[in-house]
């Protein structure tokens, strides 16, 4: 999984341990100890020139999923890591151009899957719902810190967002 320590990425890393899922995150070293916490069975630095490498050894006969919430896109990377008929999830960078792997994706019969919530079914979103309410009412899913601004502030919140200034925060609006 890339971009484990984030938002996105550490609800993925603990719905996907409690699946039973091994699980590989990368985030940045500082983050490494906060996603074991929360399941992670590996986590390597994203910044390490070698991470291919080390997902590799960490994987050896390949990854049925790779999720990509940082928008880092490095799509031959990922479908070279693929195990047989495993899958790449993005979920953001709407801006990327990566290049597309084409024969390394249809020789392992693989696939490269777009997700958006907003696309998402009412039903799909109810399912979504009870289980996210289930961990968080256990405790296993929480965010690191919260910070509530009052609505005046939403153009600031947003702004602090863009500009990449809310790292490991979840900003939150109230009336």
């Amino acid at each position: 999984m890339a971009g484990g320590a984030g938002h996105v990425g550490s609800a993925a890393i603990v719905i996907a341990a409690r699946a039973g899922a091994r699980v590989i995150a990368s985030a940045a070293a500082a983050d490494h100890d906060y996603c074991r916490s929360l399941g992670a069975d590996v986590v390597l630095d994203y910044r390490d020139e070698r991470l291919t490498d080390e997902i590799g050894a960490a994987a050896p006969n390949g990854l049925d999923v790779h999720l990509d919430t940082s928008a880092h896109h490095d799509l031959d990377a990922a479908v070279h890591l693929l195990a047989p008929r495993g899958r790449v999830v993005l979920m953001a960078g709407l801006e990327a151009r990566p290049a597309f792997p084409v024969g390394a994706l249809y020789t392992r019969d693989a696939r490269v899957l777009g997700f958006a919530i907003s696309n998402a079914s009412s039903a799909d979103l109810y399912s979504a719902a009870i289980r996210i309410n289930q961990l968080l009412s256990e405790g296993s899913l929480a965010p690191r810190k919260t910070e509530i601004l009052p609505l005046t502030a939403a153009a600031q919140a947003h702004l602090r967002l863009e500009m990449g200034e809310a790292r490991g925060v979840r900003l939150a609006l109230r009336p």
